[in-house]
């Protein structure tokens, strides 16, 4: 029952609409909790952050643990790992003592990150998709367990968020909703425009998500920049070489006589065609020109058939 349950509520969220404006909102009281998230997203971000036991088993752990980690599967079927807080500990940050990240089997696009104090009582958990990108709602306790804190974790993001990234992952073949595979090694992020120091042009200036997918590290055979606001491609590079190309000069936009032509080319096909024809009707101006071509019932030299798009 708790399965269904939890496939039922993973499709809806990763798919469902964007909260429209006039919908409800949450607005608490307290400064220390999230303010300004749609009703609805806000109960399904927590109960996706509850939807295990906040609990570290200290003694499985230090049993089972090799170099400092700890990789099983819960009784969900979910990928777990635990560690140990050494990264803390190394930054200056001694407070974290256990670190339990869940990857979700349903959608292993996103984890559930959980924070706890050397009495493995819960620290902070969050919901993660791929990488570094926390989204939902971010939840910090005290050393006694209560909820001190919520962070509205989507508020940073633009109008692209991470369900537009998972759809656009199925369309270009890097994820497969039915069978949850992931192609190759996939990675996600998302960078402020003023932490955007991309030396390409039309990446200056803007809110970005980078999304790089290899398969033969560590050559990356796919890097995408998306703009985070449009959700415009703004460059794409494979294997290093760039993929975006001027419509212009790219794709087939007519065909002749069997011939396919880039718009480009047809136009200097067209041009080329025009100056021989008006060479040979001693067309001069563009009164002349327009006559022509109301004989000709608006196809100016070449038949209508014989042009495809």
């Amino acid at each position: 029952m708790n399965y269904i349950y939890l496939l039922l509520f993973f499709n809806f969220l990763c798919y469902s609409c964007q909260g429209q404006g006039n919908e409800k909102t949450v607005k608490m009281t307290s400064i220390n909790k999230i303010q300004y998230m749609d009703t609805t997203q806000y109960y399904e971000y927590i109960k996706i952050l509850n939807f295990k036991p906040d609990t570290f088993n200290k003694k499985q752990f230090d049993k089972d643990a090799e170099f400092g980690k700890y990789i099983y599967t819960d009784n969900l079927g979910n990928k777990v790992i635990e560690s140990s807080g050494e990264y803390f500990k190394s930054i200056g940050e001694d407070e974290s003592e256990y670190i339990q990240v869940t990857i979700l089997r349903e959608n292993p696009l996103l984890s559930l990150y959980k924070e706890f104090y050397p009495n493995c009582i819960i620290k902070r958990k969050s919901l993660y998709f791929l990488d570094n990108n926390s989204i939902g709602v971010t939840q910090e306790f005290d050393r006694n367990g209560k909820m001190i804190r919520e962070i509205n974790e989507d508020k940073k993001y633009n109008n692209i968020r991470h369900r537009d990234i998972i759809s656009f992952l199925i369309k270009e073949n890097l994820y497969n909703d039915s069978t949850k595979e992931i192609k190759g090694e996939l990675s996600a992020t998302f960078i402020k425009k003023e932490k955007n120091n991309q030396e390409i042009k039309q990446l200056q200036n803007k809110d970005v998500w980078i999304i790089k997918n290899f398969i033969s590290p560590p050559t990356f055979e796919n890097i995408y920049y998306i703009d985070a606001q449009t959700g415009d491609i703004l460059s794409h590079l494979y294997k290093g070489k760039e993929m975006m190309q001027d419509k212009k000069t790219s794709g087939v936009y007519k065909t002749y006589k069997g011939k396919s032509y880039t718009q480009q080319e047809w136009e200097e096909f067209e041009q080329k065609l025009f100056e021989e024809y008006a060479g040979k009707n001693n067309l001069r101006s563009a009164i002349d020109i327009e006559k022509e071509r109301n004989k000709k019932g608006g196809g100016f030299f070449l038949g209508e058939r014989e042009v495809t798009d």
